[in-house]
């Protein structure tokens, strides 16, 4: 029988098809036992540029017997790969029924545009289960209790001792992360080692050479900048207080020092030169401006390869 009914339902499919719109409605099997669910398939055939499709409400019930479990939504595809203009539109109802006997699915009614379509009426038989009325009825048993063993409890309880584990593991990890971080930044916070003097004033010449200040026409900032990295050198380098003094003063105290002559001589001709700019408002020529700092480095070189180094303390050149 089965082939000449799917033979059946194949005909009525392409007669349906072929005049869409057309609208269909099947049950996937006819008979069920109470709380089994069946399915209903809702279809709509149309053809590209029809009007829009209007569905029926549906709610959580078809019947007073027969209720929806599922709604599955309507989803749009092509109906026959032949015929690209033909469409369709499906819906699956889940259904179910909790009362034996036979139930009435009513007409599912659809508008596209003008026309007004409805499914055929369909039938629902609902069996209830067998029962084997030869054996004898056996009342229901009490609660047995049973006590729990340790396996018991472990796959009951594995998921919290796993969540324990795994949080210890965090709290640790965390914990020896932030002593990581905490002694590397103890390391990265210790200050460098302190430049030799002669260093440290040969960068605060680089810093100034940078600023190019007498190029911008700012000549007597430059020269009292060079002046006192000059004299906070000498200071820190031979004790000699430097930064009150005259230029004449300072060279007549230096004679009584290790400094040698010739520096002696350099550091003068630095000084007075930044003397007359600052007093007596002396606008030296380009050239003995750009001299200034190659002559000081060369004094500060000169004069730190003569003298026995000093250690670093807490002199003008942290300034």
């Amino acid at each position: 029988m089965r082939g000449p009914v799917t033979a059946l339902l194949l005909l009525a499919l392409h007669g349906a098809t072929a005049q869409a719109p057309a609208v269909r409605a099947l049950l996937d099997s006819g008979t069920v036992r109470i709380g089994e669910q069946v399915v209903l398939d809702l279809e709509v055939f149309y053809r590209t540029g029809a009007p829009e499709v209007a569905w029926p409400t549906i709610g959580d019930t078809l019947t007073r017997q027969v209720e929806v479990v599922r709604d599955s939504g309507v989803d749009t595809a092509g109906a026959d790969p032949a015929d690209p203009t033909l469409l369709v539109q499906r819906r699956h109802l889940t259904l179910t029924a909790w009362d034996s006997g036979y139930w009435a699915i009513p007409p599912f009614r659809f508008r596209i545009g003008a026309d007004t379509l409805e499914t055929a009426p369909l039938l629902l038989e609902v069996r209830t289960v067998a029962v084997d009325t030869t054996q004898a009825f056996r009342d229901i048993k009490d609660i047995y209790e049973t006590r729990p063993s340790l396996l018991d409890w472990l796959e009951e309880h594995w998921p919290w001792l796993v969540g324990l584990w795994a949080a210890f593991g965090l709290i640790g990890g965390g914990a020896a992360l932030v002593q990581r971080l905490r002694r590397k930044r103890v390391q990265d916070e210790a200050p460098p080692p302190p430049l030799p003097l002669h260093e440290a004033m040969l960068a605060r010449l680089d810093q100034l050479e940078r600023q190019r200040l007498w190029q911008q026409g700012e000549v007597k900032a430059h020269h009292i900048a060079l002046t006192d990295i000059l004299r906070g050198y000498v200071e820190a380098r031979l004790e000699v207080p430097a930064m009150e003094r005259t230029t004449d003063e300072l060279v007549q105290a230096l004679r009584v020092t290790a400094l040698p002559a010739a520096q002696r001589e350099q550091l003068a001709s630095l000084l007075h030169l930044a003397d007359l700019v600052k007093f007596a408002k002396l606008n030296p020529a380009p050239a003995e401006n750009e001299a200034t700092i190659p002559g000081a480095r060369r004094f500060i070189l000169d004069s730190a390869a003569a003298l026995v180094p000093t250690p670093v303390g807490t002199h003008e050149e942290a300034r």
